[in-house]
């Protein structure tokens, strides 16, 4: 019987001992999730700095020998800094294309490629419809050559078309206007690529038009 009674005295000190200890530190993770909470959620800085944005490619092309169908999206997220006006961000770029055409052995062939990218930009919009764009992008080509005659090239080695993958940075520098005058809002731009290679026979222009949200 003493020894119940000490064991429950001694319980009831270390108790007593430990609770404001306790109280003391949920109160403290409280206050660092309200933090984190009032962070993230619409009324704090975070999300409320977020915008959103976005294109999706979608078309068909054919020459005498060959025809192509391709489809892409790229999806972009920008954090606006200091009044607004500036943002940053990530984008990245997915195409998929399909190629079905006529090669040199003489046959149909159908050959896929996927070409992606990612890459950092930032914008300055200096009055509300308009905006300077910058952007360093990393970008893999899958490239389908093809003859003088427009025919794929057959490799009877593999048994399949001939396929290169491209590596290459550019660099865009332009100007994009955007209809957002609420949440929702589409933009064009028109962007030039100043690290076009030389021997590269597209043209180093490049037209965008997306959907935002936000911006």
């Amino acid at each position: 019987m003493k020894r119940f009674l000490l064991f429950s005295l001694l319980t009831t000190l270390l108790v007593t001992a430990l609770t404001p200890d306790l109280d003391a530190q949920s109160r403290r993770k409280k206050k660092k999730s309200s933090r984190v909470d009032e962070y993230f959620d619409e009324s704090g800085n975070f999300a409320s700095h977020l915008w959103y944005g976005g294109g999706f490619n979608l078309g068909f092309s054919g020459t005498g020998e060959s025809n192509t169908f391709f489809v892409g999206i790229s999806p972009m997220v920008g954090y606006k800094l200091f009044d607004g006006n500036l943002s940053i961000g990530p984008r990245i770029a997915l195409d998929y294309l399909l190629v079905k055409g006529r090669a040199t052995d003489l046959r149909i062939h159908k050959v896929n490629s996927l070409n992606f990218s990612i890459g950092a930009f930032a914008r300055y919009k200096f009055i509300p419809a308009l905006f300077a764009h910058v952007e360093v992008e990393n970008q893999s080509l899958n490239r389908i050559p093809i003859d003088f005659r427009g025919l794929l090239i057959y490799d009877p080695a593999t048994d399949s078309i001939e396929k290169s993958r491209e590596l290459r940075q550019n660099f865009y520098l332009g100007l994009g206007y955007t209809s957002s005058t609420g949440l929702w809002g589409y933009e064009i731009l028109f962007l030039y690529n100043l690290n076009q290679p030389e021997d590269e026979i597209d043209l180093p222009i490049n037209f965008r038009f997306g959907i935002t949200y936000n911006f």
